[in-house]
């Protein structure tokens, strides 16, 4: 079965810092590659910094939508929870990405949703980042995911290794942070659903990775001086 398309709207959900933004990005603009309608909703009510409403402009030129739990108002972010999200979520024409904040009291944003998900179905993917000093064991993982699944009241289907080095990333990362998502994998009896992997990593890694889906990706958010 294609994760990808078993359900129309995908939830995103991870630590803080461990890629699940950049992931929801390219995933969006992969779906829009294949000729999907698309959008993406931002839940990141925690992190400042990396927020997929930032990249707007990008998404839009490339046709797809985007909302944001917030509205700009000069320097500052005012958290408001936009009613059209509702609306995209219930519609049956559109994919929807859901990025979520990176903890799990970020993921009350979505249990303000919980109602209309449980009526549309959603696949919800936590993904791991084994270079992440709160998330380097399949004990700290799993504590994690549990705490996010209790604020959310949302459940986590599925897994994805999105372990990095920002640009100095190589194979060998890759294949060594899946060791850690096939052991949460193995506790949980929650599918490992494929990994990230930079564009120009992909030939090698699917090479040592039996079929496994690989998402390739580039760094939106990684500008030259973030090495």
């Amino acid at each position: 079965m294609d994760w990808k398309k078993h359900h129309r709207i995908l939830i995103i959900t991870g630590h803080f810092g461990s890629g699940k933004t950049e992931m929801s990005i390219n995933l969006a603009l992969k779906l829009r590659e294949d000729n999907e309608e698309v959008a993406v909703v931002d839940l990141d009510i925690i992190n400042t910094y990396f927020r997929i409403r930032d990249k707007d402009d990008l998404m839009n030129e490339k046709g797809i939508r985007t909302l944001s739990t917030g509205v700009k108002a000069r320097a500052v972010d005012i958290p408001a929870l936009d009613p059209a999200i509702d609306a995209i979520l219930l519609d049956k024409s559109t994919r929807v990405i859901v990025d979520v904040g990176g903890n799990p009291s970020g993921a009350r944003a979505l249990a303000r949703y919980r109602p209309t998900l449980e009526e549309t179905g959603y696949e919800q993917i936590f993904v791991i980042n084994s270079n992440r000093p709160e998330t380097k064991t399949p004990e700290q993982v799993i504590k994690f995911m549990e705490d996010t699944q209790a604020t959310s009241g949302t459940q986590i289907t599925g897994l994805f290794n999105t372990a990095h080095f920002l640009k100095h990333t190589t194979a060998d990362d890759v294949i060594e942070g899946l060791k850690l998502a096939e052991a949460v994998s193995d506790q949980t009896g929650l599918p490992l659903l494929g990994t990230v992997c930079k564009s120009d990593l992909v030939d090698e890694v699917k090479a040592r990775t039996n079929d496994l889906y690989i998402l390739p990706i580039d760094l939106y958010f990684r500008d030259q001086w973030m090495l």
